[in-house]
């Protein structure tokens, strides 16, 4: 009866709608919309089936097990509700009274609430006034403290001011809002022209600014009090400055002009100095504009240099003052951030960004001036970095190399100027001139040293996407220098030896290990990195561009110059003639997508770090060096053919020698005692191109050809003299001492075992010189073998015997056949 009971309370608990809806949820999550999961209903009823299983066991050993404990928790569940019901009761109630309540005060409420509301009013006005009473007290106690001379009783009530205005800004009282915004600009322009006033005035005292000469920099440039007063005022002007968060709000607020006027698009890139900072540069930005403008004699295009190296006279003759004098007010003023000679740097290098923007127009015509104006810069821009640490986050004058007019112009005039040095060097008489030991000719040199400059020019560049382009004009010249050198030396191939073969090599050699020594600078490692990028970025873009004609272009474009404009695409030739006029024809689709892709990498590429240069595969000189890698291979092999051709010419006597009768100058105990006369013209020839060519070539130029040539005259002797003839004992002995005292020792100078590259030749005639019952017996071996080897396996190998002797290279039948030339000679 109890277990009927314990059921029919449980049953009781059970809300059938709440299971439904659980079933249904879980049907939903596990099947989803999907038709092809149907097929897990039979697993989902297979495992629901077991968890019934488990909860109908575990329930059956709790209600015959522990029967009390089930039982108490039921009843103290039903008690549970049971409260609940009067706790909602008296919650009923409670809401009963307040409603009884309410309607009694209503009428109370209504008759005060105007009044209340009318208080609540006043109290607002009162703040208010309070407010505009602050702020005019605060304005009357600045005027006074003016008046008396208690500047710093005038900047405290300033600072309570600028609290006040930064307090109101985001109240809804917009008329409390402008007023108080109004009278902190104001009290702003005051201060501000009575302490930039005084502080112009001492700047004077002091002989600001200091372009006297170095020996005046060096010296006091004013009394102690002068000093003083100048960093209190300039103590005093950071002060004034405001928050950007107030700046934006007061719309109205002047920022502080400059003499220099330019192009919006330069300008924006200069962030607008502290006032100390600029009341310090604007002398200088005078001066500048005085000497470098308008018709003064200074004001020279051709001479661009006057002032880049005045702008670094001025930044060198007042750095110590800077570090000195200014730089620990700021550190004091709550702006240690702030560098004051950067700050001062940056005023003067927006005079020269200005400057070169409105010269550089005037230069597009004029090549010579154009391209000095460019180094120029260049120098001033690293001379500015290295020498007085201008960070390369702040705008440089690279800004203005880098628009997209000037920058085309830039490539064109390099690549320009770049093809003239090698047309000029490769003219000259000169040109193939041999380097001493073994090195690159005259105009493998100058080669490198015109890559050496261009990289110099552009690495320094910020935009990836500029680098880039620079690059590939270098891969361009690298592979124009190709073409030339395979000219020119099919037109030398013809006498190798006495040509300018031997120099056209050691420069093909020289410029290939120059190539993979720069490949393994970060520089060009950052620069592959940026390459793969690019290719990705362009790939995308002209999936995106599609498939389009783009032979039906109406422009013509160049393969060797796509990489001059900035905007991607190239001009014909009569284009460039007319530069800078014609600077926007029509791109074709695939420029165009080079063109996306080379202004996504510049605006989002950044200096890779080290784990992403790791992933960088091969490197930017990789066809290059692939390309001079197999002139030089094929140069070095038709060198060693030249060198064999000549000694196998050579070697018709030597092979014409009757072996078989051969009996030489000999002694019984020591054998041959001199050199066969018909291998004498074979030696020499050897030597002397040998070691002509050691005095030619570049040591590992010469180490490949020995070799090569070690082995073609390996295989002949091998082949047209050993195996062409047969030996007697005396025949055999003076080939070995040919071999050994005559052929080997040529090579002995450029490696200690020269016999180890002779291997046929030297196993050859170590067979060809064995007693006849050694001969006998090795012929044997290698017969029987051959003839029955499931017998033989018993016995010594033929290859085990033949390396008793020092036979390894040769195989048994290639040793069989060697000791078959051997003929018995009886004495």
């Amino acid at each position: 009866m109890e277990t009927l009971d314990l059921d029919a309370s449980l049953q009781c608990l059970v809300d059938e709608d709440e299971i439904k809806y659980q079933v249904k949820e879980q049907l939903n999550n596990t099947l989803g919309s999907s038709v092809e999961k149907l097929g897990q209903i039979q697993q989902l009823v297979a495992d629901l089936t077991v968890s019934r299983d488990q909860l109908q066991q575990t329930l059956r050993f709790a209600t015959t097990e522990a029967p009390d404990k089930i039982t108490r928790a039921v009843k103290a569940a039903e008690g549970a509700l049971e409260r609940e019901a009067v706790l909602v009761q008296e919650c009923e109630q409670l809401e009963d009274e307040v409603k009884i309540h309410m309607e009694k005060i209503a009428p109370l409420l209504k008759s005060i609430g105007p009044g209340v509301r009318q208080v609540r009013q006043l109290e607002r006005k009162r703040l208010y006034q309070e407010f505009v009473t602050v702020i005019q007290k605060l304005s009357k106690d600045m005027e006074s403290a003016v008046h008396i001379g208690a500047e710093g009783q005038a900047l405290v009530g300033y600072g309570k001011l600028l609290a006040l205005t930064t307090a109101t800004m985001h109240t809804s009282c917009t008329h409390l809002r402008k007023y108080t915004m109004q009278t902190l600009i104001h009290w702003n322009k005051v201060f501000t022209q009575t302490f930039t006033r005084e502080f112009e005035g001492v700047l004077k005292a002091i002989k600001w600014p200091f372009t006297s000469g170095s020996e005046t920099v060096h010296q006091t440039p004013a009394s102690p009090e002068s000093l003083q007063r100048l960093c209190t005022l300039t103590q005093y002007l950071l002060q004034l400055s405001l928050p950007d968060e107030v700046k934006n709000e007061a719309g109205d607020l002047e920022a502080p002009s400059t003499p220099n006027s330019g192009p919006p698009g330069f300008i924006c890139d200069f962030t607008p100095p502290l006032l100390p900072i600029h009341l310090l540069i604007r002398p200088l930005q005078v001066r500048f504009e005085f000497h470098f403008s308008g018709n003064r004699a200074t004001n020279s295009r051709e001479h661009p240099e006057w002032y880049l190296t005045q702008v670094l006279k001025w930044i060198s003759a007042h750095h110590t003052f800077l570090t000195t004098r200014i730089q620990p007010v700021l550190d004091r003023c709550d702006h240690p951030h702030v560098n004051a000679k950067v700050e001062f740097m940056r005023g003067l290098v927006q005079a020269v960004v200005v400057k070169l923007a409105s010269d550089l127009p005037h230069l597009q015509y004029d090549d010579d001036t154009f391209s000095a104006t460019v180094q120029e810069t260049l120098n001033f821009e690293r001379e500015l970095s290295l020498t007085n640490g201008y960070p390369p986050s702040q705008p440089s004058p690279l800004i203005v190399l880098t628009r997209p007019p000037t920058f085309l112009r830039w490539i064109h005039v390099e690549r320009k100027f770049a093809v003239e040095v090698m047309d000029e060097v490769l003219s000259g008489a000169d040109a193939w001139g041999e380097g001493e030991g073994g090195e690159a000719a005259h105009c493998g040199q100058q080669l490198l040293l015109l890559l050496q400059g261009i990289t110099d020019r552009y690495k320094r560049l910020p935009q990836p996407g500029h680098r880039l382009q620079f690059l590939e004009l270098q891969l361009d010249l690298i592979d124009d220098f190709r073409v030339r050198v395979l000219q020119v030396m099919k037109s030398e191939k013809r006498d190798p030896l006495t040509s300018h073969y031997p120099a056209i090599l050691n420069t093909v050699h020289h410029i290939a290990a120059t190539l993979r020594d720069w490949a393994d600078l970060s520089f060009f490692g950052e620069m592959q990195y940026y390459q793969e990028c690019f290719s990705k970025i362009h790939d995308q873009t002209k999936a995106a561009v599609g498939s389009q004609d783009i032979s039906a272009s109406p422009v013509a474009f160049n393969k060797t110059t796509s990489s001059d404009d900035p905007s991607a695409f190239t001009l014909t030739a009569e284009d460039v003639t007319h530069l800078p006029s014609t600077l926007t024809p029509t791109p074709a689709p695939d420029q165009l997508a080079r063109q996306d892709a080379l202004e996504s990498l510049n605006v989002n590429t950044e200096a890779p770090i080290s784990s992403q240069l790791a992933e960088v595969s091969g490197t930017v000189f990789d066809d290059a060096i692939r390309l001079y890698e197999h002139i030089e291979k094929d140069m070095v092999r038709t060198l060693a053919t030249y060198v064999f051709i000549e000694v196998r010419a050579r070697s018709q006597p030597y092979r014409r020698d009757k072996w078989f009768h051969t009996a030489g100058p000999t002694t019984p105990q020591a054998g041959p005692v001199e050199l066969s006369p018909s291998i004498c013209p074979l030696l020499e020839v050897l030597a002397r191109h040998l070691h002509s060519l050691k005095d030619s070539l570049a040591p590992r130029l010469f180490m490949q050809l020995w070799k090569i040539v070690a082995h073609d005259l390996d295989k002949y002797v091998y082949e047209e003299v050993i195996l062409e003839t047969r030996y007697s004992d005396t025949g055999a002995a003076q080939f070995k001492f040919d071999m050994t005292r005559g052929l080997f020792p040529i090579f002995g100078e450029f490696t200690q075992k020269p016999q180890n590259y002779f291997r046929q030749v030297k196993e050859s005639s170590i067979l060809l010189t064995l007693p006849w019952p050694t001969v006998v017996l090795l012929r044997d071996t290698i017969r029987m073998c051959q003839e029955d080897q499931d017998a033989f396996s018993l016995v010594v190998s033929p290859v085990k015997a033949l390396a008793e002797h020092g036979v390894s290279l040769l195989t048994p039948p290639q040793a069989d056949t060697v000791l078959n030339i051997k003929i018995y000679h009886h004495d």
